[in-house]
């Protein structure tokens, strides 16, 4: 396990981080936060996801909000903490393919979380702050043509990292290990959208204005 970071840690301690790093992603806020406001299950409402689009339609558009910032807490803490304790550009990277995992997966809701846009969003932004803001820039721009958010994630997910090998590639010790991490990552958060993918593809995907086709997209 030395792969994964520059200075001696014991495996132990890395197996630890990495699990915290799951059980940070597996906070389900948005599903809390509904229904601390008295506004239900946000799984019964829309597309049923946990994620702060769906929120939004569950219990408004600042509940989806905050939804989102602390969605992305949950990858930028774990990879600003293995930045912290100088664990190395390949495990702060593998930290957040774990609270990507986790919030995709979360075990508290029999393994069915949200897409992970947001926290993947988090764990980039503590990785590397700069390496978001193309991403940002293909998002923005994607959903102002298109107005569909679930194109612009994806689309934003891709670029990802491409930026991210271009902003290492100097310095990077472990880069070819980093990239293929940030690409599982990438690849994950783009299959959690294969049901908007389809929808995009038959025509009956909501845009986030405009004549409603459907009840069910969720970015």
């Amino acid at each position: 396990m030395e792969l994964l970071y520059n200075n001696q840690v014991d495996d132990f301690v890395v197996c630890v981080f990495l699990l915290i790093s799951f059980l940070s992603g597996s906070v389900p806020f948005g599903l809390l936060l509904v229904r601390l406001a008295g506004k239900g299950d946000v799984r019964s409402v829309g597309s049923g996801n946990i994620g702060g689009t769906n929120v939004a339609r569950a219990g408004g558009k600042w509940l989806g909000v905050l939804t989102i910032v602390l969605d992305a807490s949950k990858g930028f803490f774990p990879v600003y903490f293995a930045r912290h304790f100088g664990f190395g550009d390949a495990l702060a990277s593998f930290a957040a393919l774990a609270a990507v995992l986790g919030h995709v997966f979360t075990p508290w809701l029999r393994f069915k979380g949200g897409k992970g846009v947001a926290t993947a969003l988090g764990a980039a932004l503590a990785f590397n702050s700069w390496m978001i803001l193309p991403s940002l820039a293909v998002f923005i721009v994607t959903v102002v043509l298109t107005r569909f958010v679930s194109l612009g994630s994806i689309l934003g997910a891709f670029v990802l990292p491409v930026f991210l090998l271009i902003g290492l590639k100097k310095h990077s010790a472990n880069l070819p290990l980093v990239f293929a991490v940030w690409m599982a990552l990438v690849l994950l958060v783009i299959v959690k959208h294969y049901a908007n993918i389809k929808r995009l593809l038959n025509g009956t995907e909501n845009p986030l204005w405009g004549n409603k086709r459907k009840d069910r997209a969720d970015e």
